[in-house]
């Protein structure tokens, strides 16, 4: 049995889904992807500092829809490279675990007619160990 997670923790685990693209990626999606995870990981480190223990669900909807557009594009326009990052393991797993959590998190929010979502209500470890 595991620990409850506490809001600073989710964060922090929120935080490690979002890492920035390899270096060695190039691509207008892949430079699309980095901007969108450093906004992701100010606005995480930003709640952190300030020990926020909720965000609204309209965030997290922008940053799924985000994913979302910059994924498909790596997919369509560099298939080799998309292959080559899909990996686990990889920033690109990552970041896939990362939007198939927030969407979820969006779904429950949306049927349960939640304008927040609670840090520590986020299920964070069912998408690090293979959830997708």
């Amino acid at each position: 049995m595991t620990q409850a997670p506490t809001a600073a923790t989710t964060r922090r685990l929120l935080t490690a889904l979002a890492p920035p693209p390899d270096d060695t990626a190039t691509s207008e999606a892949v430079d699309g992807l980095r901007a969108t995870t450093e906004e992701i990981r100010a606005f995480l480190a930003e709640a952190d500092k300030r020990d926020t223990q909720a965000m609204r669900a309209e965030v997290l909807h922008e940053w799924r829809n985000t994913l979302d557009r910059f994924h498909r594009e790596l997919e369509q326009a560099d298939p080799g490279e998309w292959s080559h990052w899909r990996l686990p393991g990889t920033w690109l797993d990552s970041h896939l675990r990362l939007r198939s959590l927030i969407a979820h998190e969006v779904g429950k929010a949306y049927w349960d007619d939640r304008a927040e979502i609670r840090y520590a209500d986020i299920d964070v470890e069912r998408y690090l160990w293979g959830a997708r």
